[in-house]
């Protein structure tokens, strides 16, 4: 009896013991802190239908496309312009006979470039350090497009060298794999086909509707989302030993690459192409977080 007594005593204290501990980490937790974002930078895209991008904010590349690319990059306002509707549109459109551009690409028919579009960048006009950087974006549709947001080191603009400076594309997008959404780091000896990244498995295409791509970087930490879903973190372990490259300055980049390396050759059929951004907004989180202006 008195064994018996002993056991039970025994077991209520074990069942107890297992019973308080939760209850205790569940008390912690409920105290865990949410995060507090505070809005530093935005574009609302909210100019009249057909007015560039606001040249306070935005700069062009004008080049011919690089990764095996089809498209020619311009200022014209028939490749980027506001919708009127709260919409930043970049339209690839192919190339006739008429354009400006013909003599850049289709006469000698040598894989240059079949189409205009734009690419956008702050480069020299704002810089970012830190934060939550976000868009919403309707990705286009098409064989062979390839809308991009994404970012590069300031030191590119001061003799550094890619990939040294670093490069963190938010997320790319192509449609032989239409509903997925991929988010890459790029530097020193991961650069290219070699990028670090992931993927995440949409169950639709993406452009079918409008979804929200973002980062949220903090020193020697940069996580990737879509639709507020965390699909792929980043950190000086992951690396390998090679160059971190995001704890400095970093511009962003909007574009709709034709073909290339990642999206595959552009289906002939494939005459335009738009990639509407709703917003890009930037916000510190806890504090952390700054806009250094240039221009």
């Amino acid at each position: 009896m008195k064994l018996r007594s002993l056991l039970r005593a025994v077991g209520i204290l074990v069942v107890s013991s297992l019973l308080v501990i939760p209850m205790a980490q569940s008390s912690a937790q409920g105290v865990t802190k949410k995060p507090v974002y505070k809005l530093i930078w935005s574009d609302e895209f909210n100019r009249k239908a057909g007015w560039g991008p606001d040249l306070t904010k935005w700069t062009y590349d004008t080049m011919l496309g690089p990764n095996s690319e089809k498209q020619y990059y311009t200022t014209s306002r028939l490749n980027s312009a506001h919708d009127g509707k709260g919409n930043m549109v970049i339209t690839s459109r192919l190339i006739t006979e008429t354009s400006p551009y013909y003599n850049y690409c289709l006469p000698d028919l040598t894989d240059t470039c079949w189409y205009t579009s734009a690419r956008l960048k702050t480069s020299n006009l704002v810089g970012f350090k830190y934060g939550k950087i976000t868009a919403r974006i309707k990705m286009p549709a098409g064989q062979g497009v390839w809308p991009a947001f994404w970012m590069l080191g300031q030191d590119l603009n001061e003799g550094g060298t890619w990939p040294d400076c670093g490069e963190l594309d938010i997320v790319e997008a192509k449609e032989s794999q239409s509903n997925l959404v991929f988010g890459t780091a790029h530097g020193p000896n991961y650069s290219g086909g070699q990028g670090i990244g992931n993927v995440y498995v949409h169950n639709k295409p993406l452009a079918a509707d409008y979804h929200t791509y973002s980062i949220i970087w903090k020193p020697n930490r940069v996580e990737w989302y879509f639709d507020g879903k965390l699909y792929h973190t980043l950190t000086p372990v992951d690396v390998m030993g090679n160059l971190w490259p995001y704890n400095a300055e970093f511009f962003l980049i909007l574009n709709l690459a034709m073909g290339g390396t990642f999206a595959g050759d552009v289906d002939p059929t494939v005459k335009s192409a738009k990639m509407y951004v709703d917003y890009i907004r930037v916000y510190s989180v806890n504090g952390v977080g700054k806009v250094i202006k240039r221009g």
